[in-house]
This record gives C-alpha cells, sequence and structure tokens, in this order.
C-alpha cells in the first residue's frame, strides 16, 4: 500500500495553531479542560486521519477515534504518559550515546517517537497488530528514523504463533481472542531473539506493554540473556497499587520499583537508584 506523503492530512492552519496553543499551555489543570475542548473543535467534522508533529522533530500520521492513545497525544500531547517520558529524559542523560531503547509493544511508535526527540538512539519497535505496523512503519518513515529496527512479531517465551484480538475498538488493547472481535494470527517470538537479530549489545530502557504476556516473556528473556543485557531501566505495565506477576518477578531478579504512574511502574536494578517519588512504590 503507498502512503500518501506526510502533509497530506493536515490540519488547516487555524486549527493547527489552535492544537499548538493548547500543546504549550503545560500540565495544569486549566490547560486539561482548555486542551480537551481545543480536541472536539479540531476533531469536529473532521475524518482521521490527521498529520501532526507530537513532539519536537517527530512525526506523526494519527487516528485518534479508534486508538486511545493517538487520541491523547493529538489533543495534548503534554499530559501523555508525561511522567515516563520525563523519567526517560533523565535516564538517558546518564547512559551512553545512542540511547538503546526497545519498544516491546510499540503501538504506533509514540513512545519511541518521544524518546527519538531527546536524542540519537539505537531502538527496536516491536509490534504485532498489521493495522498498528502499519501506522508505526509510516510513522518511523515520516519522522526518518533509519536507526529503529521493525518487528513485525508478537512476544512470547518460544518461537511459534499466536492469535491477537483487538479489543472494544481500541487498537491500543491488542490481546487474547474474544466473542466477535477482529481476529489475526501472527508470528512470536522470544525477547532476546528479536534483539539480538536487531544488533543490540546492550538495553537502556526497556518499555514492556503486551497486554498479559510481559511474565513469560520477561522469565524467557532473564533466563537466557546474560548479564550485560538486562535492561538498566523497565517500564511496565502495572497501575498504581497493583502488584502483577511479572512485577513480582522482576522485583525476585532484584529490579526496584522506583516511581509508580497511573498505568506503569518504573524499575531500576537495585542499588541504581535509591529514591522513590509519585507515591509508594
Amino acid at each position: 500500500m503507498i502512503e500518501a506523503p506526510f502533509g497530506t492530512y493536515a490540519l488547516p492552519a487555524r486549527l493547527e495553531n489552535l492544537r499548538r496553543f493548547g500543546q504549550a499551555l503545560g500540565t495544569g489543570g486549566l490547560a486539561r479542560r482548555v486542551t480537551s475542548i481545543i480536541r472536539r473543535i479540531c476533531l469536529s467534522g473532521r475524518p482521521d486521519p490527521i498529520d501532526v508533529e507530537p513532539f519536537p522533530g517527530q512525526k506523526a500520521r494519527l487516528h485518534p477515534r479508534d486508538n486511545l492513545s493517538e487520541k491523547r497525544v493529538f489533543g495534548a500531547s503534554q499530559f501523555w504518559d508525561a511522567e515516563e517520558r520525563a523519567a526517560l529524559a533523565a535516564h538517558r542523560a546518564n547512559c551512553q550515546s545512542p540511547f538503546a531503547f526497545v519498544d516491546a509493544g510499540a503501538n504506533v511508535g509514540l513512545y519511541t517517537l518521544a524518546v527519538r526527540s531527546f536524542g540519537p538512539i539505537q531502538g527496536v519497535a516491536i509490534e504485532p497488530d498489521p493495522e498498528n505496523l502499519r501506522r508505526l512503519r509510516f510513522n518511523l518513515e515520516a519522522s526518518d528514523a533509519q536507526e529503529v529496527v521493525i518487528a513485525d512479531c508478537a512476544l512470547s517465551d518460544r518461537a511459534g504463533q499466536v492469535d491477537l484480538a483487538l479489543v472494544d475498538g481500541n487498537r491500543g488493547e491488542i490481546s487474547g481472542l474474544g466473542d466477535g472481535a477482529e481476529r489475526v494470527t501472527v508470528a512470536a517470538r522470544p525477547l532476546l531473539d528479536v534483539i539480538q537479530d536487531a544488533g543490540l549489545t546492550r538495553i537502556d530502557a526497556l518499555k514492556i506493554d503486551i497486554e498479559g504476556m510481559e511474565l513469560p516473556v520477561l522469565a524467557a528473556f532473564f533466563n537466557d540473556a546474560n548479564v550485560e543485557m538486562h535492561p538498566a531501566m523497565i517500564i511496565l505495565e502495572a497501575r498504581r497499587g497493583e502488584e502483577t506477576p511479572a512485577l513480582a518477578f522482576l522485583r525476585q531478579r532484584r529490579y526496584m520499583p522506583v516511581q509508580r504512574t497511573k498505568m506503569n511502574v518504573i524499575l531500576t536494578p537495585q542499588g541504581e537508584q535509591k529514591e522513590l517519588s509519585n507515591g509508594q512504590a
């Protein structure tokens, strides 16, 4: 499929200026209310997709109506996983360049684009869903992210195939099969194999959000990977206060939660960072 060039679906100048105005308002409560109104104005009567620059120097063709992450970034990117992005930026400052970043469950590539906006990276973006993969490829190509390897597979503890389903019309939630769901069968591979094929020799940060498969994937990875490949930071999906099996496993591997956000827990190897922030970890 030949994609129209980036900019084909740009907002009219007055609406794009309004959208950028909202992004410049910061992260206060008033800004949240104002940007919500701006998003509705910009989307009113306008079909998907829409071409925007969600982060400095990064380009994305967004589909706000069928993907919650794309909707949030379109309307006010400053709010989208702001704590996680701040933690990645701070961590990156202490790592060598290029920053080795693995985006496991990349969706349409927003985390990878955000990390690229901080500086040079060597990346791997892993995404199994064919439609998300199409969007991911476009966004990375539009942003000239040639240093990011795209892996078109699901992650598992062994090579094979898995069945996926779109949940509740949100392409950001790809999970087990359900009645009436959009279904697809895709290849599955272990995380270590994907990373090695991409040429990475270390992992400065791993973001992993693979809808319930985190435990078997991480267990296989830590069983097979040399210690030099163990991530220096992990961002794991786990709601604040939730103790998932994957989080318990990482604690056993001596990873310390150093920050809890609404949707994720940020961990580093014990001894790397002692201070907690944003509530109990």
